[in-house]
């Protein structure tokens, strides 16, 4: 049966003629198409069966759960006296599309991506009893590249250098442990990317450099009509893009492989907006990230710190942006330890976060002190995985604790998720 999705069916259905025309395609397989083309299509279906104890907020409550709601009166603090509820959640299945070229100037090659999942906007559907079932696609990243090997300029949306290690986890994937909550920060963005190997081949320790020129992002200045009306936010009302430069290293050695990186951010926000007065009024947004992995037989430790003012737009501060009040400061961290027991099962533990200054916020805004809502946040997670081959089965515990300028709000989440790659 062929379920239509709202203005997205035409392209569900050509996604879905892509897929049944490669039937015979086995997983990751290369498709050889007119002039020296190919297609690789890729992904991953992803299922999630959980039990919410509490209430989650900003982002959703299943596969994108990040941080707890605020306390109201009611049961325990949180709202009414019933505080669980069990739902299920297909939306990180994603479907990834790379054309890649041969080369066309020299050793010049071309590539297109393009990557989408299923967490489109609920508006106007995604209300019980039957279009909760049938989640939106979401345009996720959409580039192309010019590379020659070692270097490779990008040109289109994709990650900004500050989303970096990613922790583990079967259920939430697209929305990461930590992210916007406890010290995993970073965004897409459109921009220009340039990609730089440092290190030549045989080196003992490889070296990357990474630079980008993204688009300026922030909120929308709710005193300019004319960004209200047009849909420009503060970042993009500053005229000045955002710039990123991240360095990375590597080794192996025989059973022992590391990682490590380091992260400098700065960007512009135009506090005023279109419909100000002051020309002087960009706020400049700042931060630092440092990040890796260490792998030694069976176990891996992974993690990072930022720290960093007015960068919200990069899901840092528990997610909070304040045009027109001033920046935001605080840093954030996580760590994840994974142990495979075997070559089937394996346990996963995180503790991630995230602490804005909210005590230098509410003194910049004197004599009106405006607290900050979200003013500290900790995750935690624990993961049972069972892998074989390309499928993946896992029993997970997700807990937040966010400490709000009305109280305190906890949220508890446990789920059975399953992923199988394409």
């Amino acid at each position: 049966m062929r379920t239509r999705i709202g203005p997205f069916s035409g392209l569900v259905a050509a996604v879905v003629t892509m897929l049944a025309w490669a039937a015979p395609v086995r997983a990751q397989q290369v498709v050889k198409l007119a002039e020296g083309e190919t297609l690789t299509i890729s992904g991953f279906l992803s299922a999630s069966f959980f039990t919410d104890n509490g209430f989650f907020s900003n982002f959703g409550q299943g596969q994108n759960a990040e941080y707890a709601a605020a306390p109201v009166a009611g049961g325990a603090g949180q709202p009414g006296n019933k505080r669980a509820f069990m739902d299920g959640d297909i939306r990180n299945t994603r479907i990834r599309f790379e054309f890649a070229s041969q080369p066309v100037v020299g050793r010049w090659a071309p590539k297109g991506v393009l990557e989408a999942d299923f967490f489109g906007s609920f508006v106007g559907a995604g209300a019980p009893p039957f279009q909760d079932e049938q989640p939106q696609l979401r345009g996720r990243l959409l580039y192309a590249d010019m590379s020659n090997g070692p270097t490779t300029v990008r040109i289109g949306q994709f990650w900004a250098p500050l989303f970096a290690e990613v922790p583990v986890s079967l259920t939430h994937i697209a929305f990461p442990l930590g992210y916007g909550s406890a010290g995993m920060i970073g965004w897409r963005f459109p921009g220009v990317f340039l990609y730089h190997d440092l290190s030549g081949a045989g080196a003992s320790i490889s070296s990357q450099l990474q630079l980008a020129v993204m688009k300026g992002s922030g909120p929308i200045v709710a005193g300019s009509a004319v960004d209200v009306t047009n849909n420009i936010g503060n970042g993009e009302a500053s005229a000045l893009p955002q710039l990123e430069a991240r360095l990375n290293f590597g080794k192996t050695s025989g059973k022992m492989k590391w990682s490590a990186y380091v992260v400098g951010h700065v960007d512009w926000k135009d506090t005023v907006g279109n419909g100000g007065v002051d020309s002087a009024s960009n706020m400049m947004g700042e931060a630092v990230e440092v990040g890796g992995s260490i792998v030694i037989g069976q176990l891996t430790v992974h993690g990072n710190f930022y720290d960093g003012k007015a960068i919200g737009q990069e899901f840092a501060f528990i997610t909070q942006n304040a045009p027109g009040q001033g920046n935001i400061k605080g840093y954030g961290a996580w760590v994840q330890a994974g142990y495979d027991f075997t070559p089937h099962w394996s346990l996963w533990a995180f503790y991630g976060l995230d602490q804005p200054d909210y005590k230098t916020f509410a003194t910049n805004q004197l004599p009106a002190v405006v607290p900050l809502p979200r003013q500290g946040s900790h995750d935690g997670d624990a993961l049972v995985r069972w892998r074989a081959g390309r499928y993946a089965v896992g029993l997970e515990y997700f807990w937040n604790v966010t400490r709000w300028n009305t109280g305190v709000g906890k949220a508890g989440q446990l789920a059975l998720s399953m992923q199988y790659i394409l």
